[in-house]
């Protein structure tokens, strides 16, 4: 028992020393193969074994929720904050229509294996999958129509530039496109031979694809055609998100690339991993959040950008001066300190969280001075456990990990 806990204690969430992404833990080592997200702080994951998770605060804490099913889920996708679908092995479709609450098996017209959903608006969806699956509803996902046989090869990615320009990307360099919602799908000279694995539209006439080896591909005139640009990897890509025309970032093989220019020049970031990272979603260019292998969760709330960082005396390489410390004494019964420091004057919130997700406590809510900080926690009324405590200050989020034993 007292080794589970030290684990959990140890594994915590710290600002990396070059780009800011951040570690989040999960209670899983499955793969995470999809995410999406309907605000900042409100996402969803989805992977192998049936998992689902749920964040209402930005990935401080992921709760998980029932699938239904051990099956492999490979994609999510949420049009607003009510309805989402969920796509899987065997032509598996699952809905929510009350924010994951329950999940709901759909009927599905294909029993071929289904690796990406995405759709434009509340009604108007596209799932592909291997051996050239498409799907199609018009209906938020209750009835789903089989529009596949464009293609035999795999399509990886599909996103819709609006409720009647679809595309699909896919194994051997394939891309479709759609401009009658889904009833037809010729194919578009992508030049290359290489499997794409994601693809996305910032707008009507600019798009993206990204796959093995590096590959990323831009058109700019709707799909007529397709140049190369210059990722500086030969890692493979698999996923792409664009928040804005000049503003997106790729995931891959122990990757994360970002351009600013419309994919003129790309930035290799740091991800804290070399695992598989096999989506990413950004809700502004600030925040976003990439998944993959072993469970791994990297959220930035900065765009990866790179920030100055400094040692908090405890080991703890944290950014531009604010830094939140490991409480003391850890583990304490029944009260403990935490110190911080905030490199300026402002709003501050100091907050414990149980291993749900719950609010426990608030210590801190309220302006403070720049500087040096303490707070205490009793949890003489708590029951023993990990704990969470978060820090927020301007635009950093700092946490930890800490635990109560009585």
């Amino acid at each position: 028992m007292k080794t589970f806990v030290f684990t959990i204690f140890l594994i915590g969430i710290a600002f990396p020393a070059h780009s800011q992404w951040v570690s989040q833990t999960i209670a899983t080592n499955e793969v995470l193969l999809g995410t999406s997200f309907v605000s900042r702080d409100t996402g969803y994951v989805v992977g192998t074994l049936g998992k689902i998770f749920k964040t209402t605060n930005g990935g401080t804490t992921w709760i998980p929720q029932v699938s239904g099913t051990s099956g492999f889920l490979r994609d999510v996708h949420f049009s607003n904050v009510s309805n989402g679908v969920i796509v899987g092995e065997g032509g598996l479709i699952l809905r929510t229509t009350n924010g994951g609450a329950d999940w709901l098996p759909v009927a599905s017209p294909t029993t071929q294996h289904l690796v990406h959903v995405h759709f434009a608006d509340a009604l108007n969806g596209v799932a592909t999958g291997q051996n050239g699956a498409i799907l199609v509803t018009s209906n938020g996902g209750s009835t789903w129509v089989n529009r596949s046989g464009a293609t035999t090869v795999e399509l990886a990615g599909t996103f819709l530039a609006s409720n009647t320009v679809f595309y699909a990307a896919g194994f051997g360099g394939t891309i479709l496109k759609s401009t009658d919602a889904g009833l037809s799908w010729p194919s578009l000279v992508s030049g290359t031979s290489t499997d794409l694995r994601g693809i996305t539209f910032p707008n009507l006439d600019t798009g993206y694809v990204v796959g093995i080896g590096g590959v990323i591909l831009r058109t700019t005139n709707g799909g007529t055609s397709w140049a190369p640009l210059a990722s500086g990897t030969t890692n493979n890509l698999y996923a792409v998100d664009f928040t804005n025309g000049s503003t997106g970032t790729a995931v891959g093989t122990g990757r994360i690339l970002r351009t600013t220019n419309s994919g003129s020049s790309w930035t290799s970031q740091t991800p804290l991993t070399t695992v598989d990272l096999y989506d990413v979603e950004f809700t502004d260019a600030n925040h976003g959040t990439a998944v993959g292998q072993n469970g791994t969760i990297r959220r930035t709330t900065n765009g990866g950008s790179p920030t100055d960082v400094e040692d908090d005396g405890y080991g703890n390489r944290l950014a531009s001066g604010y830094v939140l410390r490991q409480n003391y004494p850890n583990p304490f019964n029944p009260s403990t300190r935490i110190g911080f420091k905030i490199e300026s004057s402002g709003f501050v919130s100091l907050k414990v969280y149980d291993m749900l997700g719950r609010e426990v406590s608030t210590l801190v809510d309220g302006h403070l001075e720049k500087g040096e900080h303490t707070a205490q926690w009793d949890g003489a009324a708590t029951a023993s456990g990990v704990y969470i405590y978060r820090l927020t200050a301007g635009q950093y989020i700092l946490i930890k990990n800490m635990v109560l034993m009585k």
